[in-house]
């Protein structure tokens, strides 16, 4: 039923995204075995996709020729699909500069360096941005990652600002990009490596942006790896949830890994002419969509001044 229900949305799909993120390995001989098991399947299915999201946490680990190597594993794969992919940092992403051992050297993100190298790619306009921002169709899509001072002074992780708290620079444009996302027309989708209050791993950061204009009808993240009982707990199989006071559904969909995940895990976001979506979970292992959900078209109006 559900590949049924996947074949007639893609004939009614407008845009078609393959979402994905936390591949997130140190040794390079499981980063090319999950991301050939995943591509395989990718392409079976068609390649049924116009445009990547990679929500972070594309590496682990300081070992510098590891994670060039794990860069190039992925540029390759993700190049051969000619899409533009838009990508936005995680905390393991930051392994390498946060690490002690590197302490001295220059800020060095390696992925994230590789995606702004490539022609057709997106990614914030530098490592220090909170956010980016860019358009499918009518529809604005808002990316929030982490971020880090040129001389480390501060950085993000987990939803936090560490370090020299003072120095951190963007404290007040949260409520710049409500403002900014409120006055749009057009519907808006936020993405993250990260969730709002009421979801799996939440981040306090990112949830300054709350409460949410209503012109914001979804939310995918990632860092909230299914399955994983050690860091997500009660809620490791939680995939759908709603951000807290608000009547908008939070979709994880990480992670892109069977190592500490149970599958190779993404998502597929299909978005059709009358604005309203459908979402397909892919186990890129067994070559199945595990389930379906379709968003409500509108949402009710946020609690969260009511309380």
């Amino acid at each position: 039923m559900y590949d049924y229900i996947y074949q007639e949305s893609l004939k009614r799909a407008k845009h078609k995204v393959w979402i994905l993120s936390d591949l997130q390995q140190r040794n390079p001989v499981y980063t090319r075995e999950c991301l050939e098991i995943s591509m395989e399947d990718y392409y079976l299915l068609g390649a049924p996709a116009d445009m990547i999201w990679y929500l972070g946490d594309a590496v682990e680990g300081d070992d510098r020729n590891h994670l060039l190597e794990m860069c190039a594993l992925q540029e390759k794969a993700f190049d051969g699909t000619g899409l533009p992919l838009c990508y936005t940092i995680g905390n393991h992403d930051f392994d390498y500069s946060a690490s002690a051992a590197h302490r001295d050297e220059p800020v060095f993100i390696p992925f994230y360096e590789m995606v702004k190298a490539h022609p057709g790619w997106h990614a914030a306009a530098d490592y220090t941005q909170p956010f980016f921002q860019v358009q499918l169709g009518d529809f604005s899509i808002y990316f929030f990652g982490d971020h880090i001072a040129p001389d480390k002074s501060w950085r993000t992780s987990h939803g936090q600002i560490h370090g020299d708290l003072a120095r951190y620079p963007h404290g007040d444009i949260y409520d710049q990009i409500r403002e900014e996302i409120a006055a749009k027309s057009s519907p808006v989708i936020t993405a993250s490596h990260y969730s709002y209050y009421g979801g799996n791993r939440a981040a306090d950061l990112l949830s300054r942006l709350l409460p949410l204009p209503q012109n914001v009808k979804l939310h995918v993240y990632g860092h909230a790896h299914i399955g994983d009982f050690a860091w997500a707990k009660e809620h490791a199989w939680r995939r759908i949830s709603w951000v807290d006071w608000h009547d908008i559904p939070q979709i994880n969909v990480s992670s892109f890994e069977h190592i500490r995940g149970k599958c190779c895990r993404s998502v597929f976001l299909h978005l059709y002419e009358d604005h309203s979506m459908g979402v397909f979970f892919r186990n890129h292992d067994e070559h199945v969509f595990s389930e379906c959900y379709f968003p409500a078209k509108g949402n009710y109006s946020a609690s969260w001044n009511n309380q």
